[in-house]
């Protein structure tokens, strides 16, 4: 079955390189002054490069996190029911990783030619840390906490693809709408896992690990930063005629780490119901800024 799924990614498909690789909004520069000021154009070579950095992201989250993390997991006794669950999360993962690096490989060879990274650059230093720690979940359980956040709102930009397939590169929109079908039940595990982990914790711990997971999310998952930032970058390389207005694109974008509305776009109960009312109910996450969340008063939940 999973070979069928992946089969329709890895061909010879042609790429429409007229259309849209991702819904509008779900990019950063639509959400500042500078995006209103480009032309048509440009604003759709700027919406495919961002498309390419969301796959990377997904990849990188995969691949750095998700397989050290449910190797380790594996490795550990599990009921035969959850056991089995791990071992085809760790399939589905490695699948959705080939997909998306075939995708990007295809809109754009002369970017991903020997790499799997164009825009997502994390010093080696850094990968070895966040490898070391996601191998050792009963010590960060701060991971689970990410693949349950991050998963979930997987499902919602998946279900945007849908909404907006007739809009969208037909390619992308199947590989998003692979993505939903596995995203779901890896939900489901994600908080099966936490239950097992989390709850039995020390407090210390919990608590070390709730503000590692906010840094995290501020460094690495949450506003944009480095990686978005060569996204225009690489946009004003290939578009000569913007390099001029590079930096206040830059300063615009970066200026979207205040804006509350935008976090909100990001993150919020909408996006991620399940993850948002599970910090309700840990103290240890009420009193952090994480992107988009804001406690549910006490008794309205």
């Amino acid at each position: 079955m999973n070979d069928m799924a992946a089969a329709p990614l890895l061909d010879d498909e042609f790429i429409d390189a007229g259309k849209p690789f991702i819904p509008a909004e779900l990019t950063p520069l639509f959400h500042t002054p500078s995006y209103r000021e480009l032309t048509e154009e440009q604003r759709l070579r700027y919406n495919q490069l961002h498309a390419l950095y969301f796959n990377e992201q997904i990849m990188f989250f995969e691949t750095d996190l998700g397989h050290p993390i449910l190797g380790a997991l594996l490795r550990e006794a599990w009921p035969d029911q959850l056991a089995a669950g791990l071992r085809q999360f760790l399939d589905d993962e490695r699948r959705h990783t080939e997909m998306f690096r075939q995708l990007n490989r295809r809109c754009a060879p002369r970017l991903y030619a020997g790499r799997d990274f164009h825009f997502v650059d994390v010093p080696a230093a850094w990968r070895a840390v966040l490898r070391w720690t996601a191998n050792h979940p009963f010590s960060f359980p701060l991971f689970l906490w990410l693949m349950l956040l991050q998963e979930e709102r997987s499902l919602f930009y998946a279900k945007a693809y849908l909404r907006h397939q007739t809009s969208i590169e037909p390619s992308f929109v199947a590989t998003h709408r692979l993505h939903l079908m596995d995203e779901a039940r890896h939900v489901h595990w994600d908080e099966e896992l936490l239950d097992a982990l989390w709850r039995c914790a020390h407090p210390i711990l919990r608590t070390v690990n709730a503000k590692l997971f906010a840094w995290m999310m501020e460094e690495f998952f949450g506003t944009p930063k480095r990686a978005q930032v060569r996204v225009i970058e690489e946009l004003a390389r290939e578009l000569p005629e913007l390099r001029g207005r590079l930096p206040e694109m830059r300063r615009q974008l970066l200026a979207l780490a205040r804006d509350e509305t935008y976090r909100r776009s990001l993150y919020s109960r909408q996006i991620v119901p399940r993850t948002f009312a599970r910090f309700d109910k840990s103290p240890e996450f009420r009193v952090l800024r994480i992107c988009g969340y804001h406690p549910q008063p006490e008794g309205v939940r």
